[in-house]
Formats: structure tokens, C-alpha cells, sequence
């Protein structure tokens, strides 16, 4: 009876066989022009993926940073009717992850005079509700929140909107509100003062503009434009969920979620990563390509050692993982190289981006919502890039490690 130690042990040393021989014959090959397709093959696997990897984790940054610079400042799910039906009421009060339900205004109207009007979205609070959002808080430049509440005929607006209009704090904003009449739109006319700015470095800064709702009661709000309710969730991902779940609570109640007001933006992020994926992913296969010409050479040149190592009674088999093992190795080289770079190019990323500025002269986010390039790494988009480039890698020395295979040792014994 066989010992499965032996056997265990017999099986490592195959393996140990087969890595030393494959590095032997990449690092010491008799054509050089081989090595050196095989060299530029790894140093293009390690590029491919490298970049790859700043690119997916730049993108993911941008996602994220949108995500949570909007989601802090608008509703995450808007109900068009003040109060809620009593099925509503206590459905979102039995969920844990519903952060507040409040009453909130919405209006559409044009800010600004004659030579400068600007569309704006008019959101207007409840003061205590102000109170809970912290993400505005922290993201304003001048004045505070809070004066919402101390002062009559008061609004904030972003910094960026207020900069293009040319306003100061304490003055005057006229705004007109768009109302529909049946068949015609009228306008209405508020005029505020300005109390403070925010800048959340988003879309906001330019189209929202916020008023306290204590300053006027529900019919002067109604004539201006839309009383509803807000809903703030801990995890905004699940608005989509939670509107499903309040529209087959009450039919009546006309609802929409963050994703359908904003979702065509994320959308098109989306669309972008995966665009750039498969650009990106073009150049590991080139990498691939390369493998195949630095392994058919190899082979072409280890054509009598292939043959001996036959008649000393070695199968194809064992050739094919001989083959195989090479082309492992340079997978896996070029796969954890080409990740490590990544992850050091994403963590000076901006040093990079500023380098590249004070070479063109222009900085790359120029014009953009952004001071600094955001990243975000995430561990699933790693793994799907080591799978498919081990897996480009693994497909192009395949071709070669079964020709190799197959050779005829007789033919190439002389």
C-alpha cells in the first residue's frame, strides 16, 4: 500500500521542480531576443494593471465623493404631500434606518438680476430639522445655518452661486418663483437676505438655494410652491427600496427617490469606469500578446531540451505544466507588481496630478468641483483585476505550452 506522505511529499518536490526549472529558463535562456520579449511582456503586465488599478480606484473616489457630497444636502426620498397617510406614518416609524421625516418646500424659480439670472432649486426647512444636517453645516464658508432661524426673509445659497451673482453677506436677493395657474405659469416674487453660503463642492453650489419654512405658514408656501415630506435614510443606497415600499402602502402618494432625480449623473460615472475599464484592460491583453511571442521563441529555442527531457521519460504533461509554470510566474509577477504600483500611484496621486500641472502649466481639475483627486479603494474591483489578468496571462501561455507539448522528441535529438 502506497504512503500518502511519500506521495504528498513526492508531488511538492515535482512542484518545486517545476518552478525552479521555469525560473531557470526564463532568467537564463541562450536567446536573449527571447528574454527580452518576455521582460517587455512582464513590464507591460505590470504597467496594464498598475494603471488599471489608479484608474478604477480614481473613479470609485469621484462615485463616492458625489454620493456623499449630494446625499447630505437634498432629500432622499420626497413624498409631494405634507402629511403622511397614518400606513406611512408607521412604517417609517418601525424602521430603524430612517434618520428623520419632516416637512420640506420645494420651488423652481430664477435668482439674480436681469444680466446674470441663474435657475435655482428653492428647498426650504424647518428649523429644528436644520439642526440634523450636518453635512451642510460643516460645509459652510459664511454665516451658519442657524441664522436661518434668527432672521426673518433669510436664505443661503452656495458660495460659488453667490460669487457669480456678485453678493455679500446682508444682501438683498430677489428671487421669482415660477407657479403654475392651469393652463399658464405666473410668477411670484420673494425677496431675501443672505445669511450665509455653503459650498459642497457639487452640482448644489450652483441651482439650490435654502429658506426656513417657519417664516411663512403652509398657504403662503403652497402659493409659492410645493409642501412635502422629506425622508432621511442612514444609508441612502436603500431609498429605492424603502419609495417601493411606501407607494404599495398608499397609491395616493406621489414620491421619488434621489436615484431618479440624480440618477442619469451616477449612471454616467458608471458608464465612464467601465468604459475606462475595458480601454485599460486592452492593455493587458497587449501584455498578452507579448507573452505569446516571448514563450513561442522560448520554446523555439528549448527545442533539444524538450526533447531530451523525453527521452529521459518526462511526458507532455509534464512539458505542457513546464510551459505553464512560466507563464504563472510572469502572472503572478505581474499581477501583485502591477498592483502594488497601482496602490502607490493612488496614494500620490495628487503629487502626480500636481507635477503633471507644473509641467503643462494647467491643473488637471481645473474647472471642477474638486481641490484635491479623490480616491476610494475597493477590495471586489482588486480582486476582478488579479482574476482577469492572471486569467489574460494563464490564456496566453497556453498556446505555446501545448505546442511545446507536442513536439516530437526524434525530430530534434540530432
Amino acid at each position: 500500500m502506497a504512503d500518502p506522505n511519500a506521495a504528498q511529499a513526492g508531488m511538492k518536490v515535482g512542484r518545486d521542480l517545476l518552478t525552479q526549472m521555469a525560473g531557470r529558463m526564463l532568467l537564463q535562456g541562450s536567446n536573449g531576443f527571447a528574454r527580452f520579449v518576455t521582460w517587455v511582456s512582464l513590464i507591460g503586465l505590470v504597467l496594464g494593471v498598475g494603471v488599471l488599478t489608479l484608474v478604477v480606484n480614481v473613479m470609485n473616489g469621484f462615485d463616492h465623493e458625489l454620493r456623499q457630497r449630494l446625499l447630505g444636502s437634498i432629500p432622499h426620498i420626497s413624498i409631494h404631500q405634507p402629511t403622511l397617510s397614518l400606513p406611512m406614518q408607521k412604517a417609517l416609524a418601525e424602521r430603524s434606518d430612517v434618520r428623520s421625516v419632516a416637512k420640506f418646500f420645494q420651488g423652481f424659480g430664477v435668482v439674480g438680476g436681469s444680466s446674470r439670472p441663474q435657475p435655482v432649486t428653492i428647498i426650504g426647512f424647518a428649523g429644528d430639522d436644520l439642526e440634523q444636517m450636518t453635512e451642510l453645516k460643516e460645509a459652510m464658508q459664511q454665516g451658519s445655518l442657524s441664522h436661518l432661524d434668527n432672521f426673518a426673509d433669510a436664505i443661503v445659497m452656495g458660495e460659488p452661486l453667490a460669487r457669480y451673482l456678485g453678493l455679500s453677506l446682508g444682501d438683498a436677493v430677489v428671487i421669482a418663483l415660477t407657479v403654475s395657474q392651469g393652463d399658464s405659469v405666473a410668477l411670484r416674487w420673494l425677496r431675501l437676505n443672505l445669511v450665509g453660503t455653503f459650498e459642497l463642492r457639487a452640482a448644489p453650489d450652483y441651482s439650490m438655494v435654502l429658506v426656513n419654512l417657519n417664516h411663512r405658514d403652509d398657504v403662503a408656501w403652497q402659493a409659492l410652491g410645493q409642501l412635502g415630506t422629506r425622508v432621511m435614510l442612514a444609508d441612502p443606497m436603500q431609498a429605492s427600496a424603502v419609495g417601493s415600499m411606501l407607494a404599495s402602502l398608499d397609491s395616493s402618494g406621489d414620491l421619488e427617490t434621489w436615484e431618479e432625480i440624480y440618477g442619469e449623473l451616477f449612471q454616467a460615472v458608471r458608464m465612464e469606469k467601465s468604459m475606462m475599464f475595458v480601454l485599460l484592460l486592452l492593455v493587458v491583453a497587449i501584455a498578452g500578446f507579448n507573452i505569446v511571442a516571448g514563450q513561442s521563441m522560448m520554446v523555439h529555442d528549448k527545442r533539444a531540451q524538450i526533447a531530451m527531457l523525453r527521452t529521459l521519460g518526462a511526458d507532455r504533461r509534464f512539458v505542457l505544466s513546464l510551459f505553464l509554470s512560466q507563464g504563472a510566474l510572469i502572472a503572478l509577477v505581474g499581477t501583485l507588481g502591477g498592483l502594488g504600483l497601482g496602490m502607490l500611484l493612488t496614494v500620490f496621486v495628487n503629487e502626480l496630478v500636481d507635477f503633471i500641472g507644473a509641467l503643462s502649466g494647467q491643473h488637471l481639475l481645473d474647472g471642477s468641483y474638486f481641490a484635491l483627486v479623490p480616491t476610494k479603494l475597493v477590495i471586489a474591483d482588486l480582486l476582478i483585476i488579479a482574476g482577469i489578468s492572471v486569467v489574460i496571462a494563464l490564456l496566453a501561455a497556453w498556446m505555446p505550452a501545448r505546442r511545446a507539448s507536442q513536439l516530437s522528441p526524434a525530430r530534434f535529438l540530432h
